[in-house]
């Protein structure tokens, strides 16, 4: 009897001695699982960390290319202004030197006039008509050029205002 109790009693601690060892594994095993977990959690805060610094990097590149593109344009229709009222004040300069152009030949037209009727003689007619009709000519070729310049003028504006309303159109 004490045999078999003592038996029982050494089969017992070894029941028990093999929960122990058991409890033991699977509390390491559930520590070991714990800190994978939590390293697991780690790496994906670090992703997400790292994805909203990429994601805030992108959107600060695009604002600044945003603005330097705005800045560019601003630029760019600055200087089209400015060539626009250049062009503009060539052409009113050209427009002021085609009518003092006119002035002038008109008031020597008259001059010429005024002095061939003071010096105008019976016989000397034919020698005035022949005068006359030269300076007709030069008037004619006078207001020939006059009336090129105001063309080649008046094209340079019309392409000057296409292109203002193609850069126009194209901001849009």
């Amino acid at each position: 009897a004490a045999r078999q109790m003592q038996e029982r009693i050494e089969a017992r601690k070894r029941e028990l001695a093999e929960k122990k060892r058991k409890r033991e594994l699977a509390e390491k095993k559930a520590q070991e699982e714990a800190e994978a977990m939590n390293k697991y959690a780690a790496e994906e805060q670090a992703a997400a960390e790292a994805a909203r610094s990429m994601a805030e990097r992108i959107e600060a590149r695009k604002r600044e290319l945003a603005e330097k593109k705005a800045r560019e344009e601003a630029e760019a229709m600055e200087r089209y202004a400015q060539e626009e009222a250049a062009a503009a004040e060539a052409a009113r300069q050209m427009q002021e030197r085609i009518e003092a152009r006119k002035r002038e030949l008109a008031e020597k037209k008259a001059q010429e006039e005024a002095e061939a009727m003071s010096h105008l003689e019976a016989g000397a007619m034919e020698a005035y008509v022949a005068e006359e009709q030269a300076a007709a000519d030069k008037r004619e070729l006078a207001e020939k050029k006059a009336q090129e310049e105001a063309e080649a003028m008046n094209k340079y504006a019309a392409e000057e205002q296409a292109a203002a309303e193609a850069a126009r159109q194209m901001q849009e």
